[in-house]
């Protein structure tokens, strides 16, 4: 018989059992062809292989590879049973490979002997040459029975309890399948189809550990046609806090009403006490909605350029969505990702050794806002370093910086933002905000360089595939429901081709089809801006010269739109010769002198999409009214807003323009009768920016 649980073992599994050293160093010693080897294998399924340099490596029966014995004086796994593993899986796909030519040669294989083919081969026509599987499984399968071979009674009956003491655990189905759980900050994933003892979990707990009961059990409760989810196990009803969400609605209605530039200290302070409020409630995320409005007022009165009336309704929308979705709470959404938790605060971060995954920038109308993006491999975390630049002000007539220039700011000791991104940190301390943004202390901190060895990056910011992360996405809820993280659906994929490059001059991006190692696909999407003008040359240059093959990783966001699934890359990884680079397209330099495009990338034929272009009209719109207030709008403003009403008439715009319909007509009456109810208008003008927040998770 053969072994599945070894034909399973990818190399990367091998990594996560050993390490890359090892796993790298047995492939060569096997590739080079310079060692034999015997196999052997009885009909128990014990496995051993002796080899020419005197090593003997057992594999027995019905036990993993941590529990395999060598010749050598290793106490843990070592070369020599990944080098074992490795030479199985060559020898069994070559062994099945013959088979199956013999009979196509022989044109021996009827009907009848196909259906005498075994389900052990059918499962081995699934393994790729790398001893894969191939097939998505659900771990919910495993059934009790299993587990009791596993854990005591009393320990099953412990973990029992800890499940319906209420976990959030987000689930994927995959060949290799994953649970994150949110309330714990553990990742958890199952590396052979149907074998507990194979799992890997952050925790410190050897496998398996107690956190797989938990996994299978929350598996079960997914549909059989849900390729993941977000489980919520707790049952008992959460307390609604009724008289601190009318308190946050009036005062939006307030707001709406007078105006934000208008606020009095009075109306400062009520806001102060609604953010203690909601932090005392483990309304977490609506107290730092608050707490970011009242930073906005700051930067308002500070004329600071970093200020923009449209951030205002984005994030009044998003306070009113989280009020009425903790008010009226369907069980669709976990609670804890609606309100966040006492774990979602300000932490205390230890000695931390942290990897860069590259750099991104997000434009404003004047100011540019840079990110360093790093996983803690600790604990597999992700977190962002950031920088907030200003633009010079008109007056003088400076030019601003490109992003490659801003990305030369030190930021922590001395250490540049591209540094951070394309290297690795080691810090003694520091504190990581509630949206994961590493605030550096005191304590020493080192760059290095790092080899881009990504395949020990830890899940789930390490997808093993591209369908793992469309599964990961498909299941989120809107992003006015989930934890406020600014290094959400920062993913890292290996990717095998690169077809279709090009520069579109229509949508003014560079454009590729990226495919992963299941042969899926991905669209790279990587938009122009004159300040970043030489890394995208460079992308676009890089993508369209290099081989396919010499590429190895891409890191970006990913998100679904009516494309399918689209990647804006921070970084990409490739390899050189022997060594392996990094591209960071928003902030690197191009290194020739004359341009590497023949592409004309002018703002000038960029052609704008109508209806995102028309959704910015209304916030523009909507913003300058919350900025203002209601009461003083006057009738250019109410010109406008009919204009606004036609031309979302002629898209097709429905439930967006019943509002808007019922807050021109307020606004209308307001300047024909003296009794005109402000509070109807405020109530249209926050449905404006609640659809507008809903409508960023539309694919446009």
């Amino acid at each position: 018989m053969t072994r599945p649980d070894l034909l399973a073992l990818k190399n990367d599994d091998l990594v996560v059992l050993s390490n890359r050293g090892l796993v790298k160093r047995a492939s060569k010693e096997l590739d080079a062809g310079e060692l034999s080897y015997q196999l052997t294998e009885d009909e128990a399924g014990s496995v051993t292989i002796k080899w020419s340099d005197n090593i003997e490596c057992v594999i027995p029966a019905n036990t993993t590879l941590n529990e395999s014995r060598c010749s050598c004086p290793a106490t843990t796994i070592c070369r020599h049973l990944i080098r074992s593993v490795l030479a199985y899986q060559q020898t069994v796909t070559a062994d099945l490979a013959a088979d199956m030519a013999a009979d196509m040669a022989t044109d021996m294989v009827t009907d009848m002997e196909t259906d005498r083919i075994t389900n052990e081969e059918r499962n081995l026509t699934d393994l790729g040459t790398d001893g894969a599987a191939g097939k998505v499984w659900n771990p919910g399968e495993i059934k009790d029975e299993e587990l009791a071979k596993h854990y005591q009674k009393t320990t099953l009956n412990r973990i029992n309890k800890e499940f319906a003491s209420g976990h959030v655990i987000e689930l994927i189905k995959s060949s290799k399948p994953t649970a994150h759980f949110h309330t714990l900050s553990f990742t958890l994933r199952f590396l052979v189809p149907g074998d507990i003892r194979y799992t890997h979990c952050d925790c410190a707990e050897p496998a398996p550990c107690s956190h797989v009961p938990l996994a299978v059990w929350a598996f079960r409760q997914l549909e059989d046609n849900q390729m993941g989810g977000v489980i919520s196990t707790n049952k008992s009803p959460v307390t609604v806090p009724i008289s601190l969400l009318d308190d946050i609605e009036q005062n939006v209605r307030e707001l709406a009403i007078s105006g934000f530039a208008n606020l009095s200290p009075l109306a400062i302070a009520r806001w102060r006490r609604l953010e203690t409020k909601c932090r005392d409630e483990n309304l977490i995320w609506s107290a730092e909605i608050i707490a970011e409005l009242l930073e906005d007022h700051q930067r308002y009165l500070s004329h600071d350029a970093r200020f923009s009336p449209t951030q205002i309704v984005d994030r009044l929308g998003e306070l009113c969505i989280r009020s009425d979705a903790i008010r009226n709470d369907t069980g669709a959404v976990p609670q804890l990702f609606i309100r966040g938790s006492s774990a979602d605060k300000l932490t205390t971060m230890g000695s931390s050794r942290l990897i860069g995954l590259g750099c991104g920038v997000q434009m404003q109308q004047h100011s540019v806002t840079l990110s360093a993006y790093l996983q803690d491999m600790n604990s597999g975390t992700v977190v962002a370093v950031r920088r907030d630049f200003t633009d010079p002000p008109e007056a003088s007539q400076q030019a601003p910086k490109t992003c490659y220039q801003l990305a030369q700011t030190n930021v922590i000791k001395g250490i540049s933002l591209a540094s951070l991104g394309a290297g690795q940190l080691l810090i003694n301390g520091g504190k990581r905000s509630p949206s994961y943004q590493l605030i550096p202390g005191r304590a020493k901190a080192t760059a290095n360089p790092q080899t881009f060895n990504w395949e020990t990056l830890r899940a789930p910011v390490l997808a093993e595939d591209f369908a793992e992360i469309y599964n990961h996405l498909s299941t989120l809820p809107p992003a006015s429901l989930r934890p406020r993280r600014l290094t959400e659906n920062v993913r890292v994929c290996a990717i095998k081709t690169i077809e279709a490059v090009e520069f579109s001059t229509a949508e003014q991006c560079v454009k590729a089809v990226l495919g992963d190692n299941r042969g899926d696909r991905a669209l790279l999407i990587h938009p122009y801006h004159h300040r970043s003008r030489e890394g995208t040359e460079t992308l676009l240059s890089t993508l369209t010269t290099r081989p396919p093959e010499s590429w190895r990783f891409i890191a970006g966001k990913f998100h679904l739109s009516s494309q399918g699934l689209i990647i804006e890359p921070i970084s990409l990884i490739f390899e050189e010769g022997e060594r392996r680079k990094i591209l960071q397209p928003r902030v690197d330099r191009r290194e020739t002198p004359e341009p590497a495009t023949t592409a004309e990338m002018s703002p000038s034929s960029l052609v704008a999409n109508p209806i995102a272009s028309y959704l910015a009209d209304v916030k523009e719109a909507i913003a300058d009214l919350f900025l203002g207030g209601l009461q003083r709008a006057s009738t250019p403003t109410i010109n406008h807003w009919q204009q606004l009403q036609q031309t979302g008439s002629t898209l097709g715009f429905v439930r967006l323009l019943d509002p808007a319909i019922a807050l021109l007509d307020t606004l209308e009456q307001k300047n024909s009768t003296l009794n005109q109810d402000p509070h109807s208008a405020a109530a249209e003008a926050i449905r404006i920016a609640i659809l507008l927040q809903l409508s960023h998770s539309i694919s446009i």
